[in-house]
């Protein structure tokens, strides 16, 4: 969004997530907050015109062109991978009661 020829690297270590020690939180909180910045991106993305959204920058790791909506599609697909795992997570906790 702006105009840089390349994204940012990702953390692949976690780190931000690392120091924000999850695993201490109740997870009714932690989806609360999930939920909380998910519709922060959806207004995000609603805001965007049709020439931001086909923006694109170099992926630093792939190199090659990602657009605006390619990584919201990624982020999409990541977030529903985690939302799978709690919803296992839950049942499980849920069966062992």
């Amino acid at each position: 969004m702006h105009g840089k020829a390349e994204l940012r690297e990702a953390d692949l270590q976690n780190t931000q997530t690392s120091l924000a020690n999850h695993d201490a939180r109740p997870m009714d909180e932690l989806l609360s907050s999930f939920r909380q910045i998910r519709e922060k991106t959806l207004h995000r993305l609603d805001a965007l015109g049709e020439e931001e959204v086909f923006m694109a920058a170099l992926h630093p790791r792939l190199k090659t062109p990602m657009r605006t909506l390619d990584l919201f599609l990624f982020v999409a697909e990541h977030d529903d991978h985690h939302l799978a795992r709690i919803t296992e997570l839950k049942k499980l906790i849920s069966s062992q009661k």
